[in-house]
């Protein structure tokens, strides 16, 4: 199984987990694999996650590929539904948990539930990354949302020089080149020459 939630799983084990989650299933190209109270792994497929704004706006965050775990936001809290929509880009292959197959699972298999928890650790060091990084200042977050905005499957070109794109977002160079190394640092980016990768 091409996921991390497998790493160091024995095959007997691999098929326990199986035999829990019941069998992957085929969503259609252009349909929302997002679903509440579940943990969904694409097994095979693109899909991009979209967050909904409070006025209806949709903004594309980032991409999702074969292997990739989304969801987690719905499940073991009081909080149940999501801000996030899940379109496939392509027909997929996805797998499905619920809360109580994942607790089944965890109880039996010891070795996915470190996997699922290290999993949860890596996204909460991630968004102090994030609020590290917005807490530097509002020129950072003006950045970070410009990308964001201008992003095409999860990467920005720039044709303009750094002086210009400072110029458009009302701010000084210095402090433009502080906020992409803000970003950088906090892991949120990735910049290639003149193409920015939101990570």
């Amino acid at each position: 199984m091409d996921c991390f939630l497998f790493d160091g799983l024995s095959s007997d084990e691999v098929q326990e987990v199986l035999a829990i989650s019941g069998e992957p299933i085929t969503v259609p190209k252009n349909t929302d694999l997002y679903r509440t109270g579940q943990v969904g792994i694409l097994l095979d497929g693109n899909a991009v996650v979209c967050r909904l704004g409070d006025t209806g706006s949709q903004i594309t965050v980032r991409g999702i590929a074969k292997g990739d775990v989304f969801g987690v936001a719905s499940l073991f809290g009081t909080w149940k539904q999501g801000k996030s929509k899940i379109l496939a880009k392509t027909d997929c292959s996805v797998i499905y948990f619920s809360e109580d197959s994942l607790r089944k699972i965890f109880a039996k298999v010891p070795a996915f539930a470190y996997n699922y928890v290290s999993f949860l650790s890596d996204r909460i060091r991630f968004l102090n990354a994030r609020i590290d990084a917005f807490s530097a200042g509002s020129a950072v977050q003006k950045l970070y949302e410009y990308l964001v905005s201008q992003a095409i499957d999860g990467e920005v070109y720039l044709d303009i020089g750094l002086a210009e794109l400072a110029r458009r977002l009302k701010m000084g160079r210095s402090s433009l080149y502080r906020g992409i190394e803000a970003l950088e640092q906090s892991g949120l980016i990735a910049r290639s020459k003149n193409t920015f990768i939101i990570k």
